[in-house]
């Protein structure tokens, strides 16, 4: 049993959608009427639960995704299914599998968002994700991507097994999550450019922890299959 599916077997997770990626989308897509929103292909990766596939849905958009987590995609589909959403089609739309091996086929989806995914896979793996992702996109799709940064909290550069990717973080709040990538800003953008991304934006979202002691540094990507 890989590690996210004990995760997601064994408890509740994300209830509530990404407050970044609720930006993205009001920013660049609620322009868009309910008619033009239903032909807007969404891929997320790692879906989890689905709190990010049920805002979009709610919100008109034709969503796809992929989880690693089979109990993820079940716990999905129930609270979908509770909430009132009928996809007939879900096994076609929702899968279980490895991002850096999308089971979509090529110039498909107009946006692929990435909420606290990606960063679970090491630095040399990043290329192959990053090149599914451009596979997957249709030309002037969007890639959206929320990562963490290096020198976080859980950071030890004392337990790497790849560059700036620790086997396990210790503890604070990604503590026995896995092997993940503590990446440097301009080592994300140069991994993006170099799989073909055109860079619309950047930013940085830092959140505090224990009264300020304990840092969280993410960057949030735009780019674009140009």
């Amino acid at each position: 049993m890989n590690k996210w599916e004990k995760i997601h077997k064994e408890r509740d997770w994300g209830r509530y959608p990404s407050e970044e990626l609720v930006r993205f989308i009001g920013k660049n897509f609620f322009k868009y009427d309910k008619e033009t929103r239903k032909n807007i292909k969404i891929l997320e990766l790692g879906t989890g639960q689905g709190a990010n596939v049920w805002f979009l849905l709610r919100e008109g958009f034709n969503v796809y995704g992929i989880d690693i987590s089979q109990s993820a995609i079940r716990k999905m589909q129930d609270r979908l299914i509770k909430d009132g959403f009928k996809l007939d089609d879900f096994n076609n739309r929702f899968k279980v599998g490895d991002i850096r091996n999308i089971p979509f086929k090529d110039s498909y989806f107009d946006i692929v968002i990435d909420v606290a995914t990606t960063w679970y896979v090491s630095y040399s793996d990043h290329k192959k994700v990053y090149n599914e992702v451009w596979r997957v996109l249709k030309k002037n799709g969007y890639f959206f991507t929320l990562h963490i940064l290096k020198d976080s909290w859980g950071y030890c550069k004392n337990n790497l097994i790849d560059k700036d990717t620790v086997a396990d973080v210790e503890e604070g709040p990604l503590a026995n999550q896995g092997i993940q990538y503590f990446a440097e800003y301009d080592d994300l953008i140069e991994l993006l450019q170099n799989s073909r991304f055109e860079i619309c934006s950047k930013e940085i979202l830092i959140r505090s922890y224990e009264n300020m002691e304990k840092y969280l540094k993410f960057a949030i990507i735009v780019c674009k299959k140009s």
